[in-house]
């Protein structure tokens, strides 16, 4: 694995494309380019061409990332944190789980306990 912050490389990467003109000028543009990544992908999983759907995840982050710059946030750091975030919520299920004496729920009870762990 390399050292190289592939989150940082985009960053430098939109940045030099910013230096000539190439760059939103609004987050309602960014916002808008997620809405059409994200249909993309939907149709991209449609046609379960596997190259296609990573194709177009790799465009739906990249302007995520885009999106952090523009709001001034490492995504580096919103990264940990919704890892963080999700290791407690996580590990609040499992807990809740325990508590009923199952290993395995299916999706509805899964929801309902998701709600409980997000609630404490």
């Amino acid at each position: 694995m390399s050292d190289k912050n592939i989150f940082d490389e985009s960053m430098i990467l939109q940045i030099q494309a910013k230096e000539v003109g190439l760059d939103w000028l609004e987050i309602k543009g960014i916002i808008d380019k997620l809405r059409e990544e994200t249909k993309e992908i939907e149709e991209a999983i449609k046609t379960d061409n596997h190259n296609l759907i990573k194709e177009e995840l790799g465009d739906l982050l990249f302007t995520v990332i885009c999106l952090a710059r523009h709001l001034k946030i490492d995504p580096n750091a919103i990264l940990l944190s919704a890892n963080e975030k999700f290791k407690t919520r996580f590990q609040k299920v499992t807990s809740i789980m325990q508590e009923r004496g199952k290993e395995l729920v299916g999706p509805e009870e899964m929801e309902e306990i998701w709600q409980l762990a997000k609630k404490n």
